[in-house]
C-alpha cells in the first residue's frame, strides 16, 4: 500500500476516529459520527459513534447523544452505499428516528460500554443493565447480569471497561480490576479473577493469553496467563496497543513506544496501529497522516 502525507482528511468531516478493514473492504469512521467505505462518506446518524466492531454480515455501532440523552445499535452492511440520516434538528423533534440504511437498528435504553464481536456472535455491555450475546440478525442468545457490588470497592469500580476475545470465551474486564471469563456460547461464567493491584482501567487489549491493560493516569500492565509480568507508566493515556509477535507495540500521548523498548515522539496525536500487507506497521493520526511507527 502506497501511504500519502495525508490519505484520509480530505474525505472526513472529522478528524479519525478508527479504521476497519474486511476483505477488500475499508471502513473509515471521523469522530463526528461520518462513516466512509471504499471513498464514499455518509453520516447515518446525527451523534458520535462511541464502540464499533465487524462482523460476519457488517459493521456493528453504537451511537450516543450525551445532551438529549439517548443511544442506538445497529448494523450496517458494508456491501451497500450508505446515505445520510435525520439531522439533529430533526432528532431533537421525533427521538424515535433510526440508524439509516441500517440491516437492523435498536433503541438503547442505557449507555452502552463496550462490543466485540468473533464475527458470528456479538457481545456487549449496557451500564447499569448487563451484559448480552446476539447473532448478527441481533437474535438475543443469552444475558447475564453485571458483576455485584462489593461493599468496600471504589466508586465506579464494577462497571465494564473492555470486553475482549480469548478463543471460545470471552473476557469481560472491570475499571477496579477484576475480570470474569464467559463462555461465548452458553454464557456461563467459568472464572473470575483480579489483577491484584488498585486501578482505574480504561481500556484492555488482547492477544492470545497476552493482555495489556491501561489505566487513565498513564499505568499499563502486561497480564499473561493471569500474572503480571510487567508494569509501565507513560506519558499519557494509551490510544492503541497491538502486540507484534514480539512485543507490545504502544501509541500514547504523541509518543510511539515498544513496552519493554524505546519510545519516540511525535508531532500529532496518534490514534490507531496499523499492520499492513508488507507487514510494516504504521500510525494514524488525528490529521488523518500515516506515518511508521517508531518511524521504523
Amino acid at each position: 500500500m502506497v501511504h500519502k502525507a495525508n490519505p484520509y482528511r480530505s474525505i472526513m468531516e472529522g478528524a479519525p476516529w478508527r479504521i476497519f478493514r474486511k476483505d477488500d473492504v475499508e471502513v473509515l469512521i471521523d469522530v463526528e459520527g461520518g462513516i466512509t467505505i471504499n471513498g464514499h462518506t455518509a453520516k447515518p446518524f446525527p451523534c458520535e459513534i462511541t464502540h464499533a466492531t465487524l462482523c460476519d454480515s457488517g459493521i456493528v455501532a453504537t451511537w450516543v447523544d450525551h445532551e438529549l440523552r439517548l443511544a442506538r445499535m445497529a448494523l450496517l452492511p458494508l456491501d451497500k452505499e450508505l446515505k445520510d440520516g435525520p439531522s439533529k434538528a430533526e432528532l431533537r423533534i421525533n427521538r424515535d428516528l433510526m440508524v439509516s440504511g441500517a440491516e437492523w437498528c435498536h433503541i438503547v435504553d442505557a449507555e452502552p460500554l463496550a462490543v466485540k464481536s468473533n464475527g458470528e456472535r456479538i457481545v456487549f455491555a449496557l451500564w447499569a443493565r448487563g451484559i448480552y450475546c446476539i447473532d448478527s440478525s441481533a437474535n438475543e442468545i443469552w444475558r447475564l447480569p453485571l458483576f455485584a457490588d462489593e461493599g468496600k470497592a471504589l466508586p465506579r469500580s464494577n462497571e465494564v471497561s473492555s470486553i475482549t476475545i480469548s478463543g471460545d470465551d470471552i473476557i469481560v474486564w472491570l475499571r477496579g480490576g477484576t475480570y470474569r471469563r464467559i463462555s461465548m456460547s452458553e454464557g456461563e461464567v467459568l472464572t473470575e479473577k483480579s489483577i491484584g493491584v488498585e486501578c482505574d482501567l480504561e481500556n484492555v487489549f488482547s492477544s492470545g493469553d497476552k493482555h495489556l491493560l491501561t489505566s487513565k493516569d498513564g499505568w499499563a500492565w502486561e497480564l499473561v496467563d493471569g500474572a503480571i509480568t510487567l508494569a509501565r507508566k507513560f506519558r499519557g493515556t494509551i490510544q492503541d496497543a497491538v502486540h507484534d509477535g514480539s512485543d507490545w507495540r504502544i501509541i500514547s500521548w504523541r509518543e510511539d513506544t515498544l513496552l519493554r523498548g524505546e519510545s519516540q515522539t511525535r508531532d500529532e496525536l496518534g490514534v490507531q496501529i496499523i499492520k499492513n500487507d508488507d507487514s510494516t506497521w504504521m500510525v494514524l493520526d488525528n490529521q488523518g497522516n500515516i506515518t511508521p511507527h517508531l518511524n521504523e
